[in-house]
């Protein structure tokens, strides 16, 4: 690395106009927007595809966490067309079949899964896409289907699921006759816990209407996913009434998530997957050819498996005889149902929809777990159309590499490593990511002295070493008796040493060599409550862990019955700190965060995703648990799953919520959100990288978001009190691109996120509206390399330097002074400028 001493100087020329306010926050933040690293080869769960009949080349793409993707050039390219709603958990998509600029989506992903998050009604286009209003149903929660007239678009009926956690909420079937300005229930389960998955239209006879009820409740420690509410019902008379339609299909009180599909030739003709969790019965596959007066086994051998995760089938539009099955595996029935073969070779597992082109059935879109596929020859050979940026993070990480590099773990995709930039001229593409383990991936820490390592791992404790070079792990989780592991078990290394990794299950362990042994130094920190250790999911374990950046030994836990703890000598001593939070819940604990400022500071969420309840709760204490202040008052009304302070401005917070960033400039008085650049979307981790001053954002459906916030870690009251302020910019890497021709030639298919700007990025502060400002930047011997108009409004700005020397390429490495006048008064700061790779 080549370094010369230089002298720079910044010229900053300010002439302050008079008699203005001081910046408001909104513009102390104007400057600061969110890239998307991608990545887009991970996948990400798609749970509806929908295609205009009229239209086979526009494509819909429904992301469980990601939003709504529309494609007019059949998934060459693809637009985000639902990015700025209230919530992007979708549920279904349906196109009216007699308009398809009539697009209705049914928020909340209605598979019932532990990382399934909640909608707030269902919301209706009328321009194919462009703009959306929200028709109602708000308490629906997760919406099953929706299914509209085949000839009248504002004709509507919705399966509403209701709440996960709870029971209640709008549960039910609605129609709307006036396209979602008034709504009737017009069918209603059998008790508080039966909502509807499923609702089907016959195409000839609209009057005929088909649905599905599903009794269901999930609690963070057991699902229930079945009951005597789940039934098929159908209409007659286009709702007034219904009757259940159940002879032919076995008895049972454990029948659970039904799945229906109409022929649309011949409409007396359906199937219904029926889940039952009597293990004597299983998945059963029914067809009725009498429009559901009689249904008849398909198979008289064990047929395909299908669970509360699944519950999708399907029948080809040409030939009532071909049906498709959606679960782990994607199965294909040739003779109504009697014999089945899987057709999902060499593609991911766990899939939840799928298109058959009625023009054309050898033509299939299946979306799954993995993201989006496409087949030309009935499932034969798939191609995967790695082009749409819905990865879903549980944690991420970030090492201290040159540029850095990000990795996280995501949705039954394993963990991921990637750069925060690259050299190429089209940005960070999907070859530049790699996958270090698979299953479910959760945290991934990297070893702070050696990027080469990363801790991470998957579901249930199973945590690993990886050597990132050599794409091999090695597990090292420890053992004990009565052990149990979080569904996504925190861990991390001592800020302290290297060498020592903590590591939570309903104890607390500590390596002291990098994994090889562990000792336990806690006692069980959960409440081991008996009844919620029968349930079926395991519970009664740790969250979450931290230590002390001042102190060693300062460590604090979290867990998901709502303890918190805290020891002062590493184990020690522990003690119980969660009574003391006057109105906390008895929820999950989503983080725990050691302040990097003071040892006894430290900061608590607690969340009730797992509850379906949205109100955040955050509290900070100053006296190692004894004492505590809520620090929520001003957040929107949803979860919080993560806070960060930064190390240092200790006035400076941000944490992710279940549908955005937001940041404190006060120590957590006030709150803004911040998303510039950012969809709605959950944000489930997020950290301040410590050399770059990035905050980088792990959300669950869209990636990886970064946006520099150096000059807010610098944004201190004295400087508010100046009326011009120059920051310390940013280390500058210098380079050149990689000189590729081949580059440009990839066409329009392919993802590529953006990289940062290049230059050296310098931000200043004014605190009132400037006449002019100018950017002057010199060499050792005052030669002028560059000058710059700078924004003259008050707040935060920005301008960025090319590092060019006119005609000479890029300036030598090296430390700059920068200089800021303002009038006679002039200020002094060092850009430093490195070599990355020339």
């Amino acid at each position: 690395m080549i370094r010369r001493l230089l002298t720079v100087a910044v010229l900053l020329a300010v002439a302050l106009s008079q008699g203005q306010d001081a910046p408001s926050t909104e513009s102390l933040l104007a400057p600061f927007k969110f890239r998307s690293i991608g990545p887009a080869v991970t996948g990400g769960r798609i749970v509806d595809i929908e295609v205009p009949a009229s239209r086979p080349n526009t494509i819909y793409a429904a992301s469980a966490s990601g939003g709504l993707w529309k494609s007019v050039n059949g998934a060459t390219t693809w637009t985000p067309v639902f990015d700025d709603q209230k919530t992007i958990s979708i549920g279904d998509v349906a196109i009216a079949p007699s308009d398809p600029d009539v697009v209705w989506v049914g928020t909340g992903e209605h598979n019932n899964q532990r990382s399934a998050h909640f909608g707030d009604g269902v919301y209706r286009s009328l321009d194919g896409g462009k703009t959306w209003k929200n028709m109602g149903l708000p308490e629906s929660n997760r919406i099953g289907r929706i299914a509209i007239h085949p000839r009248d678009p504002k004709t509507v009926y919705v399966a509403a699921c209701g709440y996960l956690y709870k029971p209640g909420g709008d549960r039910g079937v609605y129609k709307t006759t006036d396209g979602g300005e008034t709504w009737s229930k017009v069918l209603s389960g059998d008790n508080d816990t039966t909502g509807f998955i499923d609702v089907v239209v016959d195409p000839r006879n609209p009057k005929t209407v088909y649905a599905a009820a599903y009794d269901r409740l999930r609690r963070a420690w057991n699902i229930r996913d079945a009951g005597p509410g789940s039934k098929i019902y159908r209409s007659n008379d286009e709702g007034k009434s219904w009757k259940p339609i159940m002879e032919g299909i076995t008895k049972s009180d454990q029948i659970g998530r039904i799945g229906l599909t109409i022929y649309p030739k011949n409409p007396r003709i359906l199937y219904a997957v029926v889940d039952n969790r009597d293990r004597a019965i299983g998945t059963e596959v029914y067809r009725t050819d009498d429009g559901g007066d009689h249904w008849m086994k398909a198979h008289e051998t064990r047929g395909p498996s299908t669970s509360y995760y699944y519950g999708q089938i399907r029948v080809d539009p040409n030939d009532d005889k071909v049906v498709y099955n959606l679960d782990v595996s994607m199965t294909r029935s040739k003779d109504a149902g009697k014999t089945w073969q899987r057709v999902d070779s060499r593609i991911h597992v766990d899939h939840h929809a799928l298109w058959i082109n009625p023009a054309d059935s050898d033509q299939l879109l299946l979306g799954n777990d993995g993201g989006l596929y496409r087949s030309y020859d009935q499932g034969a050979t798939w191609q995967f159309l790695d082009n749409l940026p819905v990865a879903q993070f549980y944690a991420i990480g970030a090492d201290n590499a040159v540029p850095y590099n990000v990795m996280g773990g995501l949705q039954d995709n394993g963990v991921w490593h990637g750069p925060s930039r690259t050299r190429s001229p089209s940005g960070i593409a999907n070859k530049h990511w790699i996958n270090l383990i698979g299953g479910d991936g959760f945290y991934a820490v990297p070893d702070p002295e050696d990027p080469n390592t990363v801790y991470t791992s998957s579901q249930f404790g199973a945590v690993v070493r990886a050597d990132v070079e050599k794409r091999q792990s090695v597990g090292i989780r420890p053992r004990g008796p009565g052990q149990r592991a979080n569904w996504m078990s925190p861990f991390l290394t001592s800020p302290h040493n290297a060498r020592i990794v903590y590591w939570g299950g309903n104890r607390l362990y500590r390596t002291l060599d990098r994994g090889t042994t562990w000792d336990a130094i806690s006692p069980d920190l959960t409440t081991n409550d008996a009844d919620k250790l029968k349930g079926n999911v395991p519970h009664c374990t740790i969250t979450t862990v931290d230590e002390s950046p001042k102190k060693a030994g300062v460590l604090w836990v979290g867990t998901d019955d709502g303890n918190v703890w805290v020891t002062q000598d590493g184990g020690v001593n522990w003690t119980q700190v969660d009574y003391n939070i006057a109105g906390a819940p008895r929820w999950w604990v989503s983080r725990v965060v050691a302040s990097p400022h003071d040892a006894a500071t430290a900061f608590v969420t607690f969340t009730g995703f797992r509850e379906d309840e949205f109100q955040p709760f955050l509290f900070r204490t100053t006296d190692f648990g004894a004492t505590w202040t809520a620090l929520h008052q001003n957040l929107p009304k949803e979860q919080v799953s993560v806070v960060r302070q930064d190390r240092i401005n200790p006035n400076l917070l941000f944490v992710g919520t279940e549908t955005g960033c937001h940041v404190s400039l006060d120590g957590g008085k006030t709150w803004t959100r911040f998303m510039a650049g950012m969809p709605t979307v959950a944000c489930q981790d997020l950290l301040i990288h410590p050399r770059e001053g990035d905050l980088v954002v792990g959300t669950h459906g869209r990636g990886v978001f970064i946006a520099n916030v150096s000059p807010l870690r610098q944004l201190t009251e004295d400087v508010l009190k100046k009326d011009a302020h120059l920051f310390q910019p940013d280390r500058a890497l210098a380079y050149n691109p990689i000189s590729d021709m081949f580059d440009a030639f990839q066409a329009h298919q392919r993802y590529a996120a953006p990289n940062p700007p290049s230059g050296a990025t310098i931000a200043y502060y004014l605190r009132t509206a400037a006449d002019s400002v100018t950017v002057v930047v010199t060499d050792v011997s005052g030669a002028e390399l560059a000058t710059i108009d700078g924004a003259k409004t008050p707040g935060i700005n920005v301008v960025q330097w090319n590092m060019r020397q006119g005609g000479r390429g890029l300036v030598p490495a090296g430390k700059y002074r920068v200089a800021l006048k303002v009038g006679d008064k002039t200020e002094s700061r060092v850009l430093e400028v490195e070599d990355w790779q020339r």
